[in-house]
């Protein structure tokens, strides 16, 4: 990794395009920010070979510095109960992702490379997002679809967890899942909507995209396959996971929705 002088004080790291810039020798968690940038450079790849974000310029993804929040590193960000709630955050006033440092740590101890790739997801669907101007979901359904498009560009990467034994039918939905306080469903959506976002941008649902309707419908609770929808809502219910085949799902093809995934337009259309 290579040192970019007079830097020190900042106390971050840059992942700009597929290089780790260390903003700050010796910073803690070097195996997290690691991981971070071999995350940014699959999901790079992902962005890149996609034709709804080729054109796009990829934001600077930073690592804050233990204790300090995104939404405080970010002018004006605070006001947003999701934004000051997350731990990545698209900053409109800089262009950059920004990354809690030890929100990230837990979720790397608690899922692994897919906890961070999540995250990063998530922030890289704000920033799609952020290049149309402002959305017309209301919150809850704008940030389904931040989720629905972390599933697609997730999905043109090897970043998916791997099976383990024993199995965990809730590995793949789990971070979505857990991602925000039941308080605040009405900002980011029910934990069971977030999963099913999560796993329709990766191919796994009878939804077949992220659309403006589409995520809509699902934060209304209208989809097509109302039976893996409440089944997401038990979490860790090996059962009812084992039923509904969340293990065994990988993207399926549906009509005018090949796999993986692509992202929409947003002109209305899946």
């Amino acid at each position: 990794m290579r040192h970019q002088p007079g830097s020190a004080a900042l106390g971050a790291l840059l992942v700009a395009g597929s290089l780790l810039v260390p903003v700050a020798p010796g910073a803690a968690a070097p195996d997290l920010d690691a991981m971070v940038a071999a995350v940014a450079s699959q999901l790079r790849r992902s962005w890149n070979a996609d034709p709804g974000t080729a054109s796009l310029a990829w934001p600077a993804i930073e690592v804050l510095p233990a204790g300090q929040t995104p939404a405080s590193a970010c002018p004006g960000a605070g006001s947003a109960a999701g934004a000051a709630q997350s731990p990545a955050l698209l900053c409109a006033a800089s262009g950059r992702l920004l990354l809690d440092r030890s929100r990230l740590e837990k979720a790397a101890s608690r899922h692994g490379e897919w906890g961070v790739a999540y995250w990063v997801g998530i922030g890289l669907g704000n920033a799609i997002l952020g290049h149309r101007g402002p959305s017309r979901l209301a919150p809850a359904a704008a940030n389904l679809q931040a989720n629905c498009l972390a599933g697609v560009l997730i999905g043109g990467t090897g970043l998916q967890p791997a099976p383990q034994d024993p199995p965990r039918p809730d590995a793949v939905a789990a971070p979505a899942n857990g991602a925000y306080a039941t308080a605040l469903a009405e900002q980011m959506g029910t934990r069971s909507q977030r999963s099913y976002a999560l796993l329709t941008g990766l191919g796994m649902t009878e939804l077949a995209g992220c659309s403006d309707p589409a995520m809509a419908q699902l934060a209304g609770d209208r989809v097509p396959d109302p039976a893996l929808l409440g089944a997401l809502a038990t979490g860790s219910d090996r059962a009812a996971f084992n039923t509904m085949g969340v293990m065994g799902r990988r993207c399926r093809p549906l009509p005018n929705a090949p796999c993986p995934r692509r992202l929409p337009g947003f002109t209305g259309k899946k």
